[in-house]
């Protein structure tokens, strides 16, 4: 059975910040389905495998990978609203 693809956030350090184009290349080559780069944040979004999601720490440049998070609304019958 295939799993869902997850959601992540990649920081690039800043001293990478030059060579963003080689990170992303690295990020896809460790599984990452790339869906957007914000060149001036030096941040990496997109998709991948959950067996794949330790890789991408292991990418030259990375400085950090964060799941994505959806909204998180309390039930209706919840006391908070």
């Amino acid at each position: 059975m295939d799993q869902e693809p997850v959601g992540v956030v990649v920081s690039v350090a800043d001293d990478h910040l030059d060579g963003l184009d080689e990170v992303v290349a690295g990020l896809r080559d460790a599984g990452m389905r790339v869906d957007g780069v914000l060149e001036p944040l030096g941040v990496v979004t997109g998709t991948v495998e959950e067996a794949a999601l330790p890789n991408l720490g292991s990418v030259p440049g990375v400085a950090e990978v964060e799941r994505q998070r959806g909204p998180g609304v309390p039930p209706p019958d919840s006391e908070v609203q």
